[in-house]
């Protein structure tokens, strides 16, 4: 039987939490550039036909990019800014159904976590 949800209800159940908050107040979100790089390889995993949806969250904690498989309501991926909280840097990490996959202050390793798991999903 399907179970009706709110959006809030859905996002709170498959986006994990973020700890603090950011300083300025201001939402977290990712910067033109790394939209434009998340973008590419969601891009690649749509051409590849491994992705078909995507979704964008952002609060003063952090920004989530969530991607969807074919037929599913819950996220195979996310990938996640976090804001800086004190003296630590913002931070990304790629989430999976499992947890965290990876974690890095790079971007760009995300990504290439993301597209190793994406080219391990298509092999198998």
């Amino acid at each position: 039987m399907t179970e009706v949800v709110t959006f809030e209800q859905a996002r709170r159940r498959h986006h994990p939490k973020a700890g603090g908050t950011n300083p300025k107040g201001k939402s977290q979100f990712f910067n033109r550039q790394e939209l434009r790089d998340i973008l590419q390889s969601y891009s690649r995993g749509v051409i590849a036909g491994d992705w078909l949806d995507y979704a964008v969250d952002w609060s003063e904690t952090g920004a989530a990019f969530a991607i969807y498989g074919q037929v599913s309501a819950v996220p195979i991926f996310s990938i996640v800014k976090r804001a800086k909280q004190g003296r630590r840097t913002a931070g990304y990490q790629l989430v999976g159904r499992g947890g965290i996959l990876k974690s890095d202050r790079a971007l760009g390793a995300v990504l290439k976590m993301l597209d190793s798991r994406r080219t391990a999903l298509v092999k198998s």
